[in-house]
């Protein structure tokens, strides 16, 4: 039985905060990751049965993630398991108006941070022949994206990438990284979207909303489990039918 060290990226995000509350126990460990809000880290310790131990990094400066992981490396607070969640918030931009440095954006947050972390970490995985990564990515790479959104799912696309590679890499090692692709979410990642957009997603899905973060958690939830570990390199749709 593995004691449960779980490193979550973007944990004071509202999908990070209800996937630490549905993944809590009293024997885990959860390392924190967190930019700006740290009070929600702080209300999640008074919630939640985990010891929460919360670590601060702008992941948009590789110097930042590289203390990140050395503070967890000095507490001796290897991670067996990892979700990697945290990305900008979102906004429209047509093609014709992005920047090169949008496109770097998106992946200094997103794709820089996962390698960094997961080449630290993956072969201290591979050592123990016990392992588990899920990368929050898109609906976006399961379907046709919307317009104007190019820098994002380009991001997104080279998450699905590295996913894919590495569970092919580390299946005989028996760690086993996954994805889940929800379909919008109504959170503060929306806030930059206008909210006639977001309604008239609602409107048009098949079951007359969009997704929350208690939608997203529960397969989180089962791809750290053992019920699991016969999965990996799976991209799931959260998408409820649409």
């Amino acid at each position: 039985m593995h004691r449960d060290t779980i490193l979550v990226t973007g944990a004071s995000s509202s999908i990070g905060c209800e996937i630490i509350r549905q993944i809590s126990t009293k024997d885990s460990v959860i390392l924190a990751h967190f930019n700006s809000s740290a009070d929600r880290i702080s209300a999640l310790q008074k919630e939640v049965q985990a010891k929460i131990v919360p670590i601060q990094a702008d992941f948009s400066r590789q110097d930042d993630v590289n203390a990140f992981i050395d503070a967890i490396e000095s507490a001796s607070n290897f991670p067996n398991k990892i979700v990697l969640l945290a990305a900008p918030r979102l906004t429209l931009t047509r093609f014709k108006d992005l920047t090169l440095n949008d496109f770097k954006h998106q992946l200094e947050i997103q794709l820089y941070p996962a390698f960094s972390i997961l080449n630290h970490f993956l072969p201290k995985m591979a050592q123990d022949k016990y392992g588990k990564v899920v990368f929050v990515l898109s609906s976006y790479t399961t379907a046709i994206p919307p317009a104007a959104m190019a820098h994002y799912v380009t991001a997104k696309y080279a998450l699905l990438g590295l996913m894919k590679s590495l569970a092919s890499e580390y299946a005989s090692k028996q760690v086993c990284i996954n994805a889940v692709s929800p379909s919008m979410i109504e959170t503060g990642f929306l806030n930059n979207i206008p909210d006639k957009i977001v309604q008239f997603a609602a409107q048009q899905h098949p079951l007359k909303r969009n997704a929350v973060p208690t939608d997203i958690a529960p397969t989180v939830k089962f791809l750290l489990s053992n019920d699991s570990d016969y999965m990996t390199g799976i991209n799931i749709p959260i998408t409820g039918g649409s």
